[in-house]
């Protein structure tokens, strides 16, 4: 008797999309920056994964080394995200790396309820700044 298999996808049903960058610190630290970007309001399962996956992919990708740093960008995503939202990668929170959450300036109050205050931010460059700070500074 043969086993029955079903033939599945790995593809996830959501219309979110992220771009990456990488910033380079004085002291050669690696920041990742990863913007999201959703047309819609309404968040699914599959868009909360989407942001699982692609942060926790990001975050041990080599290169040519892993990120020492993470600014997540969620200023273009309309609904509103909880402390449920898987968005924060692991990696980065048991290493205690420095992380970044840019948010719109209107919901900055609202996030603070739900992620640790000092990661927020509404200014991408204010970030980049503030964990090229804390990183060099040890160094020099």
């Amino acid at each position: 008797m043969a086993y029955r298999q079903q033939s599945v996808s790995l593809d996830l049903d959501t219309d979110v999309t992220h771009q990456c960058s990488l910033h380079y610190t004085r002291d050669q630290h690696l920041i990742g920056i990863i913007e999201f970007s959703k047309p819609s309001y309404v968040l699914k399962w599959g868009d909360l994964e989407y942001f699982r996956r692609r942060t926790d992919e990001f975050s041990v990708m080599p290169f040519p080394e892993c990120i020492n740093a993470m600014i997540i960008d969620i200023r273009n995503i309309p609904g509103f995200l909880d402390a449920e939202v898987p968005i924060i990668p692991w990696r980065l929170l048991e290493e205690e790396c420095p992380i970044r959450l840019i948010v719109p300036q209107d919901r900055l109050d609202y996030y603070a309820g739900f992620f640790e205050p000092t990661w927020l931010s509404a200014d991408i460059e204010s970030a980049i700044l503030e964990i090229r700070e804390s990183m060099d500074m040890f160094v020099h």
